[in-house]
């Protein structure tokens, strides 16, 4: 039997409209499968959230987890146009005066004057310089090359040891080659020699003399030390400290004093409390959301809260709770740093290494917390990591389902569309018989009338 193409046409029967709502109702169980999707995409987005928050305490957590973390130092210097110094971790707190003698220079040798740089050449094609800093020397042909060519083979010079060339324009017909050493001190003076191209030695054609003397640094520390280097930045003539010598000032002392930066680990300590105090908010609004009745937060908060309530097992200073050192929680579960960080102040003027170890010390707060997160968010066997695994496992589940439940609606469509096809043509049908019985009866009324 021919298929009807337009469902309906035949008999005025609303196949379209009466099978679409047919499937509304059949597709419930699809829709319930989507809800359940997007609740568990929901909530695996709600841990990925977590985790993100927990890392940032992590890390905010980390930052004081050790005693090196609170090996921070401030420097000042009484005259920061004469010297500035910076100090690392492995400094040492005191004062020290330093007189600055000399600064140290780095040598420069410049040529007798040519008349330009552009078209006269030096020398003839083949001779070579050897150009030696600090015992390392390399060679640079320069006969036949004008004074920029010069330059540029010294700069280019993939072996330079050392040296850099420039061209000084004093006036259109006076230029000169200048030589610099890039390091300073006399150890890196530049010493040249010239040879033709046979290799025999030559006198030099550029009359290159000096014009800055190669200089050590040189200074005296308190008033005993005389100490000199090769360079203007001197690392090693105190622990930890580095000086910036700037400018010479003989027969003057000036101070430099190393303290503990208090105000850096105040930062790192009100960072910890905000990361605490953010991971806290969000677990607030996800116990309220996307994880409400989901004890993953109650294992989180369990986990932290055993840290804060147990003091250090090495705790052996001043300090054995935070909230001796100004850090302290509510009722609420929020985290505060007293006085805007006064009590910590204090904590660490009176004892800075009592503070360091109930953090960073064995069994530390920080140390612990770390401990703790990185339990919670690590990959393999973290508990969020194993509950993400479930989530997404429980999706594959739903999506198997959905690809299920799309395969039987589709043939139910398809079994209903057959269905009202069939009822179409069979009322198209039974309508056309009718019309024709109808006419039967009309003529036989007509004729029976003509009888009569």
């Amino acid at each position: 039997m021919p298929t009807i193409s337009s469902p309906g046409v035949g008999s005025g029967l609303d196949v379209n409209s009466i099978v679409k709502q047919l499937m509304e109702v059949e597709s419930e169980p699809l829709r319930a499968l989507q809800r359940d999707r997007s609740d568990l995409e929901a909530q695996l987005s709600a841990y990925g959230r977590l985790k993100s928050a927990l890392s940032d305490f992590q890390s905010a957590a980390r930052d004081l987890a050790s005693l090196d973390a609170f090996d921070l130092f401030s420097v000042s210097s009484s005259a920061e146009d004469v010297l500035t110094a910076q100090a690392s971790g492995s400094a040492g707190t005191g004062s020290y005066t330093v007189e600055v003698l000399r600064l140290a220079q780095s040598h420069k040798l410049g040529s007798t004057a040519f008349g330009d740089a552009d078209t006269t050449t030096v020398g003839s094609a083949g001779d070579r310089m050897t150009l030696t800093v600090n015992g390392a020397a390399f060679e640079v042909e320069y006969g036949g090359k004008t004074l920029y060519q010069i330059r540029d083979a010294i700069n280019d010079a993939g072996d330079n040891t050392g040296v850099t060339a420039s061209v000084v324009k004093v006036d259109d017909t006076t230029y000169h080659l200048t030589l610099t050493a890039t390091q300073s001190g006399t150890a890196n003076a530049v010493n040249v020699a010239f040879t033709d191209s046979g290799g025999g030695t030559i006198a030099d054609p550029f009359g290159f003399s000096t014009i800055v003397a190669a200089e050590d640094a040189e200074l005296r520390i308190d008033g005993t030390y005389t100490v000199t280097r090769s360079s203007n930045t001197v690392t090693d003539a105190v622990q930890g400290v580095t000086l910036q010598l700037v400018s010479a000032d003989p027969g003057n002392v000036h101070t430099i004093t190393v303290e503990r930066d208090r105000a850096a680990v105040r930062e790192k300590v009100q960072a910890f409390v905000d990361a605490y105090n953010g991971l806290q908010d969000l677990m607030g609004e996800l116990r309220s959301s996307q994880l409400s009745g989901d004890n993953s937060l109650l294992t989180i908060d369990s986990a932290l809260r055993s840290v804060f309530n147990n003091p250090p097992t090495g705790a052996n200073g001043a300090y054995r709770y935070l909230s001796e050192i100004g850090v302290s929680l509510d009722k609420n579960g929020v985290m505060s740093l007293a006085d805007e960080g006064a009590a910590l102040d204090e904590a660490l003027a009176g004892d800075f290494n009592a503070v360091a170890q109930l953090f960073g010390g064995e069994g530390g707060y920080a140390v612990r917390l770390d401990e703790a997160v990185d339990r919670l968010v690590r990959s393999g066997d973290g508990l969020l990591e194993l509950r993400e695994q479930g989530l997404n496992d429980r999706i594959d589940l739903v999506d198997d389902r959905i690809e299920a439940t799309q395969r039987r609606l589709d043939l139910v469509e398809q079994r209903y569309r057959s269905q009202f096809t069939m009822l179409d043509r069979l009322m198209s049908e039974l309508q056309v018989t009718g019309n024709f019985l109808t006419r039967q009866l009309d003529q036989l009324s007509a004729l029976s009338g003509k009888r009569s």
